[in-house]
């Protein structure tokens, strides 16, 4: 595959970023699970197997649909191994948002990393998180004052947390057309997440020629999953928990006045809070040509804009939108629409299933979806509606948390 290209959501999908979780998710201090899944804290533990099982299971699915699936390890690594003199600045990038801080921590965790073996070894650390008996800081410390006052560095506690969210591969960076927008995550500790793919679509081979939109040093927060691509020239943006309306003008500001994006309309709307479902992509998949499933909660209170550049090539033209969101998706497809209800209409299953990330699904080709196998009402209304599902398993990739588009990058999809 060379480059990128995106400028659907149910395009004939042909590559795809994923992660296969590994030792980064079991890295966190003795009986401090929360330290690290801070978002699942409640579970209290993170089933490596099972979670390696659901991972495998969606990659053999995608790879019998014919989709490249392209480890985002292996992209750091032939970077970092084809540009070696990159590694400077992709350590600064990692140091910039490692959550340590002060000069003594700061040379302790470089010290580490030039001191590894090899490119895998460093990106074990990078990926796994760095103790402070991993470093030089807990050496000889029985001759240190810490020592002597009883407050020296504990060895097993985290220096720099694990990266035991790359698996959602789809939040740190969005394509669109030929480029990728590089996000600034909501969580300071996902922005190390970003440094990998910068890291790849600047230095990579293949993959470094990618034109880049670069938010993650914005003030503000914007997510992939609020992000939906409609066409080559319109893409829906959600103001949600996770990107916020000052982040959507500074989206539209980049792609609407950038010669290397074809975008010329955004239209922002309005994420409904509750708490689980954080983007609009949980709330609304085009499923077809002219089909896409909705959540019906987004519907009830329409809040949304349409952001063009202005006549004049200088500012923003922000635009109320007065129209359904059915009206919305329909105008922006340039033809009607039909809606899927999640939950198949049944309000029980709904309440159920809509928690459950119902609405969340993956577009294999039009008509052909990657869906969560547990969304029994929801499924079922799919398929009478002429879909054919690929069901999987993700409850321990998920915890309920996002969709089977969630857990993978589209890099490339055919046009429609």
């Amino acid at each position: 595959m060379q480059g990128v290209h995106i400028t659907n959501e149910i395009g004939h999908l042909k590559a795809v970023l994923v992660h296969r979780p590994g030792a980064e998710t079991q890295n966190y201090p003795d009986a401090d699970f929360s330290q690290v899944f801070s978002l699942r804290k409640w579970s209290g533990r993170f089933d490596l197997d099972k979670a390696i099982y659901e991972h495998d299971s969606m990659v053999q699915l995608l790879k019998k649909h014919g989709v490249e699936t392209i480890e985002i390890r292996d992209l750091l690594e032939d970077s970092l191994e084809t540009e070696p003199q990159s590694l400077k600045y992709f350590i600064d990038d990692y140091l910039r948002c490692s959550g340590a801080t002060g000069r003594e921590f700061l040379e302790t965790i470089t010290q580490l990393f030039e001191n590894a073996k090899n490119t895998q070894e460093l990106v074990n650390i990078v990926l796994n998180g760095i103790r402070f008996g991993d470093t030089e800081l807990c050496s000889n410390q029985s001759e240190t004052l810490r020592a002597l006052v009883h407050e020296q560095f504990d060895p097993a506690s985290l220096l720099v947390n694990p990266l035991n969210t790359l698996f959602f591969t789809r939040d740190p960076a969005v394509v669109v057309g030929d480029g990728i927008i590089l996000n600034h995550m909501y969580w300071p500790e996902r922005d190390r997440e970003v440094a990998l793919y910068r890291q790849i679509f600047t230095h990579h081979k293949i993959m470094g020629e990618t034109p880049v939109c670069d938010l993650n040093r914005s003030s503000y927060h914007i997510e992939g999953g609020d992000i939906l691509v409609i066409s080559a020239k319109t893409i829906l943006v959600g103001i949600s928990d996770r990107t916020e309306p000052a982040a959507v003008e500074s989206l539209a500001k980049e792609l609407l006045t950038s010669n290397k994006f074809q975008t010329t309309e955004l239209i922002a709307i309005r994420v409904p809070s509750d708490g689980l479902r954080i983007h609009l992509d949980t709330f609304i998949s085009r499923i077809d040509h002219d089909a896409f499933l909705i959540d019906r909660e987004i519907c009830n209170a329409v809040d949304a804009y349409s952001i063009q550049l202005k006549r004049s090539g200088k500012g923003l033209t922000i635009t109320p939108i007065d129209r359904t969101i059915p009206e919305i998706l329909s105008a922006a497809c340039c033809e009607p629409i039909k809606v899927i209800d999640c939950g198949g209409g049944n309000q029980t299953a709904y309440e159920r299933e809509r928690r459950n990330n119902a609405t969340s699904i993956l577009a294999l080709s039009p008509g052909k979806l990657c869906v969560y196998e547990e969304n029994v009402w929801t499924n079922e209304a799919l398929e009478k509606a002429g879909m054919e599902l690929f069901p999987l398993s993700i409850d321990e990739l998920t915890k309920g948390y996002g969709g089977t588009n969630c857990l993978c990058l589209p890099l490339w999809r055919e046009d429609l």
